[in-house]
C-alpha cells in the first residue's frame, strides 16, 4: 500500500480527543434542598475514583471513522510496478485528433483524413467511449465522452468539421486531449491523431505530454506532392513620387513547392477587387519566382491581391495586402529668424528620403502656433532661446505625446518655468585649439543601433569645435558622450513624449558633423524616434492579433466584421484586441456599423504550404514520455503514483465507509443517552 499524501497522517492524534471523551469523569448528583443546611458553606466533591474507559464500542466506532477518513485524505493505493500499459480487455476512452488546418486541404487529403476518423468512430467498442476535438494553431472539443450507441452524433460531428486557415501546432489538441483522459475512469486510454503531420506543426512543446498508460495512434495522411501547388508568399511595396502623386509597384514573391514545373501559368494583380493586371507565371519544381507589377496609383487605403490559378491547394493561392498613402511626418523647425536659412542642413537633410517622408515647417519662437503643434509630431529647437511661455506650450506638447529635439548652441537658453529638458544648459566649453570628438555611444538605443554594424557609420570623424556643458537630470538616460566625458546626447521621457537635448549645433557654427555621411541618418533616426513614427503593416497573417483600440480606429461601439460576415464586437471596457482567424480582409467599423474605420488584411502562414512531412513516432514518444513502435503506439509504459490513485479511486471507499461509521456513531451515543 502507498500514498500520494502521507502528510495527513500526522492527523492521527486526533484520535486522542475521543479517548479524553471516554475518560472524562462526570459528577452525577441530585440535590436534595434541606432547610437547615441552607447556610452551611459548600465543599466541592471531588472523587478519588480511577477514571477508566466505560463503553468500548462507542470509543471503537468513533476511533474508526477518524482513522478512515484520515486514510482517504492520504490517498491510499496499491502500487504496480508495470501498470497502466495497454489493457487487453476493458473499456476505452478514446480521443479522436482531427487535424484541420489549411495544409491538410491539399488534394483529396481533408476527405481521407474524416475517413481516418470514421474507421475511428466505426471500431469503437459497445462500453467505449470517444471525444472528439479538431486542432490546428488552437483545439476545440467538437463532441466529449459519447458512448458507443452516439455514432450518429460522432459522425455527424466530423462530418460537420471544416478545414480553417490556421497553421498545424500539435501541442494545443495534445494538451485537449491529455485532459479529457485524465478525468476518465476508464481502464483504457487511447488518442487517435490524424494528421498530415506538417514538420512546422511540432517544436517539442512542454506540457503535451499524456497521462501514462496511454495509447498514441497516429493516423498519417499523406501521399505524393505531384499536383500543382504554387503558392504566394510575399509582397514587396516600392513607392516613388511622380506629378505629386504616389506610386506604388508591387512584386510578388511566388514559390512551387510541388515536384512539377509550372509553365504557362498566370498570376493577377487586384486592386479594390478588380483585376487590373495578369503576368505569364514559370515556376521550377520546388522554385520560386518574383513577378513586378505595373505601378498604380494611390490617392486613399484600397485593398489589393496578387492570386494566381486554381491548383490542388487553395488556401495560399492569394496573398492581401492594403495600400495605403504613405503618411509624412510633421516637423517644425523652430529657428531664431524663422527662415531656412540658419537651419539649412537640418531641412534638407529632413528633405531627402521617403521612408518616412519629413514634411517640414519653418518657425520663428514668436510666430510658432498652436495649430502648428497640433499638426506636428516633432518640434526641433535649432539653438533657440525659449521663453517661458514657449517652454510651458512644449512642454504640454511633450505631455501629450509629442517629441521635441532641442540643439543648445551659443544662443540656447531654456527657462526654469518649464521642466522639460534632460539636463539644464551650462555655460559653452570652448575647443577649437583641440576639437572634441564623440568618443562613446550607446548603440542598443533606437537612434544609434544601425550605426553598430561594421562600415555602418564613425561618429568619431566628426569634429566639435565647441559644445554646452550639460549636467544630467535624474532618470535621464545618456545616449552619447564627448571623448572627455562630457554628455552629447541625453533623452527624457515627459509624459507619453520625448525630450533629446544634443549639446552642440547642427550646423557649422560648433561642428563639421553636418558634412559627414552619418549626419543624414543620424537626424532621420532620431526624428522617427521623437515622432514615434512606426510604419503601418499592410498585412498581418493569421494567427496575430489585430488591435481595434490604435489609429483612427480608436472610437466607442466599435464592430469587426470578418471576412466570412461575422460581427465581432469590440469589448470596450477589456481588451481590444482580436485574433485573426480567417483570410481576408478584416474591417473596423464604427457604432452605427456602417463607416469603415480601418481596413486589415490577413494571410495564411507560408510555412504551413510546405508539405514536408515529420515522422509522427517523434510526435507520439514525446506525448507518452517513451518509445514508439513502428505502429507509433507506446506500451507497457508504467503509470505514475497519481495515475494508478486516479485510476483505483480507493479514497472513495474509505471515506464513505467513515462516514457510515459516524452514523453509527450517532445511533450508539442516542441509545446510550437513555439508558
Amino acid at each position: 500500500m502507498s500514498f500520494i499524501a502521507p502528510l495527513f497522517f500526522a492527523a492521527l492524534a486526533a484520535l486522542a480527543i475521543p479517548v479524553l471523551i471516554h475518560l472524562i469523569q462526570r459528577e452525577k448528583k441530585q440535590i436534595q434542598r434541606f432547610p437547615s443546611l441552607m447556610f452551611v458553606q459548600k465543599v466541592p466533591y471531588r472523587s478519588v475514583q480511577r477514571r477508566r474507559i466505560h463503553n468500548w464500542l462507542l470509543l471503537c466506532v468513533r476511533l474508526a471513522a477518524l482513522a478512515l477518513i484520515i486514510l482517504a485524505f492520504a490517498r491510499p493505493f496499491v502500487f504496480r510496478e508495470h501498470a497502466g500499459g495497454p489493457v487487453g480487455q476493458g473499456a476505452r476512452e478514446v480521443v479522436i485528433l482531427l487535424d484541420q488546418s489549411y495544409s491538410i486541404g491539399y488534394g483529396d487529403r481533408w476527405e481521407r483524413a474524416r475517413a481516418g476518423a470514421y474507421d475511428a468512430i466505426d471500431g469503437l467498442g459497445p462500453n467505449d467511449r470517444a471525444s472528439v476535438v479538431l486542432f490546428s494553431s488552437g483545439a476545440e472539443i467538437a463532441l466529449r465522452s459519447s458512448t458507443a450507441a452516439d455514432r450518429a452524433q460522432m459522425t455527424a460531428a466530423v462530418a460537420a468539421a471544416k478545414t480553417n486557415d490556421m497553421a498545424t501546432r500539435f501541442s494545443p489538441g495534445l494538451k485537449v486531449a491529455g485532459s479529457i483522459l485524465a478525468d476518465s475512469p476508464l481502464p483504457r486510454r487511447e488518442v487517435v491523431l490524424i494528421s498530415d503531420f506538417q514538420r512546422n506543426g511540432w517544436r517539442g512543446e512542454e506540457g503535451a505530454r499524456l497521462p501514462r498508460g496511454t495509447t498514441v495512434t497516429p493516423v498519417a495522411i499523406g501521399g505524393a506532392v505531384d499536383q500543382p501547388n504554387v503558392s504566394v508568399t510575399a509582397v514587396s511595396l516600392a513607392r516613388t513620387a511622380f506629378e505629386s502623386q504616389e506610386r506604388v509597384a508591387v512584386t510578388a514573391a511566388v514559390v512551387n513547392r510541388s515536384t512539377r514545373s509550372l509553365s504557362g501559368g498566370q498570376i493577377t494583380l487586384e486592386i479594390g477587387g478588380r483585376a487590373i493586371e495578369t503576368e505569364r507565371l514559370d515556376v521550377e519544381a520546388q522554385g520560386s519566382a518574383s513577378v513586378t507589377f505595373q505601378p498604380v496609383t494611390v490617392t486613399s487605403s484600397t485593398r489589393g491581391t496578387v492570386r494566381v490559378g486554381a491548383d490542388a491547394l487553395a488556401a495560399d493561392n492569394a496573398f492581401n495586402f492594403v495600400l495605403s498613402p504613405a503618411q509624412p511626418v510633421r516637423v517644425v523647425v523652430v529657428d531664431r529668424s524663422g527662415t531656412a536659412t540658419p537651419a539649412l542642413y537640418l531641412t534638407r537633410a529632413l528633405a531627402i528620403g521617403d521612408a518616412p517622408r519629413f514634411e517640414t515647417t519653418v518657425r520663428g519662437p514668436d510666430t510658432l502656433s498652436d495649430d502648428d503643434l497640433r499638426r506636428a509630431s516633432l518640434v526641433i529647437v535649432n539653438d533657440v532661446a525659449v521663453q517661458a511661455g514657449l517652454g510651458r506650450r512644449l512642454q504640454r506638447f511633450v505631455e501629450g505625446g509629442g517629441g521635441v529635439l532641442v540643439a543648445s548652441g551659443p544662443r540656447a537658453a531654456w527657462p526654469a518655468e518649464a521642466d522639460l529638458l534632460p539636463a539644464d544648459i551650462g555655460m559653452p566649453v570652448d575647443r577649437t585649439r583641440e576639437s572634441a570628438r564623440i568618443g562613446a555611444l550607446e548603440y542598443g538605443h533606437a537612434v544609434f543601433e544601425p550605426f553598430r554594424a561594421p562600415r555602418s557609420g564613425d561618429f568619431a570623424g566628426a569634429r566639435f569645435y565647441g559644445y554646452r556643458a550639460v549636467t544630467a537630470k535624474p532618470d535621464v538616460q545618456v545616449l552619447a558622450r564627448f571623448d572627455g566625458g562630457a554628455p552629447a546626447l541625453l533623452e527624457r521621457r515627459v509624459g507619453t513624449g520625448r525630450v533629446l537635448l544634443w549639446a552642440s549645433t547642427l550646423d557649422l557654427s560648433w561642428s563639421d558633423l553636418p558634412l559627414k555621411p552619418v549626419f543624414l541618418p543620424f537626424i532621420h533616426r532620431a526624428a522617427r524616434h521623437l515622432a514615434a513614427y512606426a510604419e503601418p503593416a499592410p498585412w498581418l497573417t493569421v494567427g496575430q492579433v489585430l488591435d481595434a483600440s490604435t489609429g483612427s480606429a480608436a472610437q466607442q461601439g466599435r464592430v469587426v466584421l470578418t471576412p466570412s460576415g461575422r460581427r465581432l464586437p469590440v469589448d470596450e471596457e477589456g481588451s481590444e484586441v482580436l485574433e485573426l482567424a480567417e483570410q481576408g480582409f478584416y474591417e473596423v467599423r464604427g457604432q452605427s456599423g456602417d463607416a469603415v474605420l480601418n481596413v486589415v488584411a490577413s494571410n495564411v502562414d507560408p510555412a504551413e504550404s510546405d508539405l514536408t512531412p515529420m515522422d509522427p513516432k517523434d510526435i507520439v514518444a514525446a506525448a507518452v514520455g517513451g518509445s514508439a513502435d513502428a505502429s507509433g503506439a507506446v506500451a507497457d509504459v508504467p503509470q505514475t503514483p497519481d495515475a494508478q490513485e486516479r485510476s483505483q479511486r480507493l479514497w472513495w471507499y474509505l471515506l464513505l465507509l467513515g462516514i457510515v461509521l459516524l452514523a453509527a456513531d450517532t445511533v450508539i451515543s442516542n441509545r446510550l443517552s437513555k439508558t
